[in-house]
């Protein structure tokens, strides 16, 4: 009866934290738009920062809470969940082809960070001054992908430009604030409802929060990718798709773990050191193969990252029971 209700209290605060982004993303865009930001900068903005609200929330309210290793696991698992399962599925509703040349800088990108982030955690921690680098990381990052944005196609910028029209149309200041204001109280509030029903779950089945944050905790967070790559690549907005997942994996280590332990400091379980963030790593590498060639992600591609993100899942279940989890 415990754990029928820590599980439902999980997906009450799931369907919280969607709801609590949503009214926070589409506040935020009329806000910019009632301020005569143009939609292709409001876009750019959406598909890098947009559906990391979740995370964000998670990390702070699990971190704050002491539940490093949930923190950890959030991000590592939400963005090996983001290539193997989003991409994954997108890619078999819709073959992505993709004509946003700055992506083809920006997976590079996003293998240096990752493995600049696994420099950072070997030593058990992620402090202050780490979180500090990854702060100043994510300016440069920003500031290189505006100063970047000439060499964008029109047909990118209209396709960008669409997507925040999706969000929303214009509306008054008040009700802007309004929409903001109950998206910020929906991501505290259904995050702490996940985390603490998450830790309660890990204590009842005997896996660790680490074990949890990879994978329950992680593709619950991804859910908002999924359905805005999965939705983005069926109307063929097919650079959305793939920005979304590249976009959404750099703002996880850079501002969400940057944010989480300027806040409180984390402690990083060897495991993912020695095998989580790894194995993140070997996701991200598979990017490059797929997009820098044909810089296109077919059927077949699609099915592979899903395979491989089943297989991911199938080896975390194995490893739970070799430990006596």
């Amino acid at each position: 009866m415990v754990v029928i209700g820590n599980i439902g209290l999980f997906l009450l605060g799931l369907v919280i934290l969607y709801y609590g982004a949503e009214f926070f993303i589409k506040g935020a865009v009329r806000l910019a738009r009632a301020f005569g930001i143009s939609p292709y900068v409001i876009g750019l903005t959406l598909v890098g920062f947009g559906t990391s609200a979740p995370e964000l929330a998670i990390n702070l309210s699990a971190a704050l809470g002491g539940a490093n290793d949930l923190a950890i696991g959030n991000v590592v698992g939400s963005n090996i969940a983001n290539i193997g399962l989003i991409l994954g599925i997108c890619a078999i509703v819709q073959p992505l082809v993709v004509h946003m040349r700055l992506l083809k800088r920006e997976v590079p990108i996003l293998l240096v960070v990752s493995f600049g982030l696994l420099g950072l955690t070997w030593d058990g921690r992620l402090d202050r001054l780490d979180a500090g680098l990854l702060l100043l990381g994510l300016m440069v990052m920003t500031w290189y992908v505006y100063r970047s944005a000439k060499e964008v196609k029109p047909e990118v910028k209209e396709e960008l430009a669409a997507y925040a029209a999706h969000q929303g149309n214009r509306s008054s200041l008040a009700w802007d604030g309004l929409l903001i204001l109950a998206g910020l109280i929906g991501l505290v509030a259904g995050a702490e409802c996940m985390v603490r029903s998450a830790v309660e779950l890990a204590r009842l089945w005997g896996m660790s929060e680490l074990m949890i944050g990879l994978t329950i905790v992680a593709i619950g967070t991804s859910l908002p990718e999924l359905a805005a790559s999965g939705v983005a690549a069926y109307r063929g907005e097919t650079d959305i798709a793939v920005g979304n997942v590249i976009g959404s994996n750099l703002f996880n280590i850079l501002l969400i773990l940057g944010a989480t332990a300027m806040a409180a400091p984390l402690t990083v379980a060897p495991a993912a050191n020695h095998l989580e963030i790894p194995i993140m790593l070997g996701f991200t590498v598979l990017l490059v193969p797929i997009l820098w060639r044909s810089f296109r992600v077919k059927r077949r591609e699609g099915f592979f990252l899903l395979a491989c993100y089943v297989g991911y899942l199938i080896f975390q279940g194995m490893q739970a029971m070799w430990n006596g989890q």
